[in-house]
């Protein structure tokens, strides 16, 4: 099955956005410069690279006509307040990395994130001070491997 990069982002971040606690969540095409208080807190999923397997012909493949594996590299950052205090900073990006990580272990089942292109897919997250128009905000953020093929 076919799938686009544009289909994987917005089903990624389609399926974060039902974090109890999320406000605002922006696919690849809906970011924007800027972000109020109003906003946050905020995911933003976008993607970062990508890399081909040869096409290959093993014996588990041989009556397909070979398989070639995509691999993409999408990044879901997690903005979880601006950085004011340093505690409840951290309290607020553990808070909702709990609830993240709740809807990435639900995910234990085809289709991943809903999406039938999307056969495999790995995760993990770093906590991250980010910059972001001219302001820091305390979060996260969410590597995702997506194997398509």
């Amino acid at each position: 099955m076919s799938v686009t990069i544009a289909e994987i982002c917005d089903a990624i971040e389609d399926t974060l956005n039902d974090a109890t606690s999320m406000t605002t969540s922006q696919s690849y095409d809906e970011l924007k410069e800027g972000m109020g208080s109003a906003d946050l807190p905020l995911i933003q999923v976008y993607p970062e690279s990508n890399e081909c397997a040869f096409e290959s012909g093993t014996d588990r493949t041989s009556y397909q006509g070979g398989i070639r594996v995509k691999h993409y590299i999408i990044h879901c950052d997690l903005f979880a307040r601006q950085r004011s205090h340093l505690a409840e900073d951290m309290k607020a990006t553990v808070d909702l990395i709990d609830e993240l990580e709740v809807i990435f272990e639900e995910q234990n089942t085809k289709p991943y994130f809903g999406e039938d292109g999307i056969q495999s897919f790995r995760w993990g997250w770093t906590r991250a001070l980010f910059e972001y128009a001219e302001a820091q905000f305390y979060g996260a953020r969410f590597v995702i491997d997506v194997y398509v093929y």
